[in-house]
């Protein structure tokens, strides 16, 4: 990491612990990642329930259902698996939540992922979309360490080392293993030219500074048609401001909405 970028980050978390900190959060100067963690979610908790996220809150099915459409049920996968979004943070909560909604709303014939790591939401995707669908999803490479071709923050380069320590994906050895195609490479090389105008769903959760997220969004616009959805995770998680700043300049000419309590913004093409 450059010494900018450690200044950078130094100075975002300081920030941050000011803003989102409290006399309980104290307990935690022993454990930093874990008050790092916790000031972040305090903060993006408190944007939610003061509506003051930069863009509306709406739940997906208030957005994407049609009328007298309704989902009777989602479909939660393997849970034992390590990989699991079901954790101590609530938002990832919601967020698997409404991906699975989406699912079963949209009903995507093909989806299209940027960043695999476990497969925890290709893999939920694949249970939540009809027989005949199919889920593109785009990891690293397996072999050697990445070089991003675009600016990345402290959280990508930390994602970067997970994902070469990442264990086998959780879909595999599954039935819905048959529905999802794993590509490689980097979102702002790879070749998205055989998906042009093909993808019903997109999913950005690659890398999370500005650079990428644009990136990865005009690549999406690229791929997606009239009435496809297009989703970012990690909206508004402020370790990770870059989702933030670029989605919200998007909905300055796109209607974007973002789920109250989660993480997850999307939008609907028009």
């Amino acid at each position: 990491m450059t010494a900018n970028k450690t200044l950078r980050t130094a100075l975002m978390v300081s920030k941050n612990i000011i803003l989102g900190g409290n006399l309980a959060a104290l307990t935690m100067l022993k454990r930093p990642r874990d008050l790092v963690r916790y000031v972040g979610e305090s903060l993006l908790l408190y944007r939610s329930v003061a509506s003051r996220r930069g863009i509306p809150q709406r739940n997906v099915y208030e957005v994407l259902s049609r009328e007298g459409q309704t989902v009777e049920q989602i479909i939660l996968g393997n849970l034992s698996n390590g990989g699991s979004w079901l954790t101590t943070v609530p938002a990832y909560t919601m967020d698997i939540v409404s991906l699975c909604l989406i699912c079963q709303l949209v009903k995507p014939r093909t989806i299209f992922e940027i960043g695999t790591l476990t497969g925890y939401t290709a893999f939920h995707f694949a249970l939540n979309t009809p027989d005949d669908s199919r889920i593109v999803t785009l990891d690293l490479p397996k072999e050697g360490r990445l070089q991003p071709q675009l600016s990345t923050d402290y959280a990508d380069d930390t994602g970067i080392d997970r994902h070469a320590r990442a264990r086998a994906y959780c879909f595999e050895e599954t039935k819905a293993a048959k529905k999802i195609q794993t590509v490689f490479g980097d979102s702002a090389t790879f070749d998205f030219a055989p998906y042009a105008g093909q993808i019903d769903f997109f999913f950005i959760d690659g890398a999370h500074s500005y650079e990428y997220v644009r990136s990865d969004t005009m690549n999406a616009l690229r791929c997606c048609h009239r009435g496809s959805v297009i989703a970012w995770h990690d909206f508004g998680r402020v370790v990770v401001d870059g989702v933030a700043r670029w989605v919200k300049e998007f909905g300055r000419t796109h209607d974007v909405y973002t789920v109250p309590g989660g993480s997850l913004a999307f939008t609907v093409l028009k």
